[in-house]
């Protein structure tokens, strides 16, 4: 039997201003960043070791996405899973495991070429972090580190790299053409109660360099942080792309905004919990039951309506 991925435990960027990255950590998201092994930087929200890990270069993109399961010997099994299926996959080295803080863990690509990695996680912190700017804390807990949204060339590949070689299973799905000839399509997938730890879109067609993921998502606990994480963005000088508003599937109270990579991040409160026994995937024609409009925009310019596919749940 193939082992369970819990959550999704945490994601590594490349990025070409590691300063300003470590500033827009601090002083924006309120994550306490430190250094860490291999001229790396460390973002801790809770008591993980690292929830975001940052490395110096020129592709300010992912570099990793790492999914926890529950012991070394269930890297071991995944391993044989994906052998199972024709993945290549290897193991990670020292110096990857003294980075992000594991004790095992392999690697691999999925079709659009990501690297994943499977991991056992090392004892967490005995006290969790109290962030100086998110009073009400970070939820992660059984939800994991948040989630991330990828785009894909090949979506229906991407669609079967999360069933059958991740394992993680259909919350629902996003319908919707906001105009002629314009459709938007999202599939979002569960590994644990937050109702997305992975979801996956075709790749918009809009000018300039391909990232690798539309965003990533951290979600506080509790909607004021929000408000307060969105006056921090403008302070810092990164535009809030995508202003407040709520999500129809999983109920979230978010807004996006750029990070200094060029890819967004989404701020969110209120996620509904999935219960494995009771839920039932649904299929949905919008993306907001109110606001997420283009900053900026006044009332009916494009409210629920991303621009260019720029919002994604």
């Amino acid at each position: 039997m193939t082992p369970s991925i819990l959550e999704l435990g945490y994601l590594g960027f490349e990025v070409s201003d590691r300063e300003r990255w470590k500033r827009f950590a601090s002083e924006v998201i309120g994550a306490d960043v430190a250094d860490g092994p291999c001229s790396t930087t460390r973002l801790k929200i809770d008591d993980a070791p690292a929830r975001f890990i940052l490395s110096y270069g020129p592709a300010n993109d992912l570099s990793y996405a790492g999914w926890r399961v529950e012991s070394a010997s269930d890297v071991d099994a995944f391993s044989k899973h994906l052998k199972v299926h024709g993945v290549s996959h290897h193991w990670a080295s020292d110096d990857d495991l003294e980075i992000r803080g594991v004790l095992r863990a392999l690697q691999f690509r999925d079709p659009e070429g990501n690297w994943h990695e499977v991991y056992a996680a090392q004892p967490k912190a005995s006290s969790p972090l109290q962030s100086k700017l998110v009073s009400s804390g970070f939820v992660t807990g059984n939800g994991g580190a948040g989630h991330v949204v990828f785009e894909a060339d090949d979506y229906p590949r991407m669609i079967e790299f999360a069933n059958k070689i991740l394992g993680v299973k259909l919350s629902d799905n996003i319908y919707l053409q906001p105009a002629p000839g314009v459709k938007i399509e999202v599939s979002f997938f569960h590994a644990n109660e937050r109702h997305h730890s992975i979801a996956v879109a075709p790749r918009a067609p809009v000018p300039g360099p391909k990232k690798r993921i539309h965003h990533f998502m951290v979600e506080v606990g509790q909607v004021a942080d929000v408000g307060r994480a969105r006056d921090r963005c403008l302070s810092f000088g990164l535009p809030v792309v995508m202003d407040i508003g709520q999500h129809p599937n999983d109920q979230m109270i978010s807004f996006y905004a750029h990070t200094p990579s060029g890819f967004l991040v989404e701020v969110g409160w209120g996620g509904v919990k999935v219960d494995e026994e009771s839920w039932k995937a649904q299929a949905f024609d919008r993306v907001s039951n109110w606001g997420h409009r283009p900053f900026g925009a006044l009332p009916g310019e494009g409210g629920g309506v991303p621009a260019a596919a720029v919002e994604v749940a």
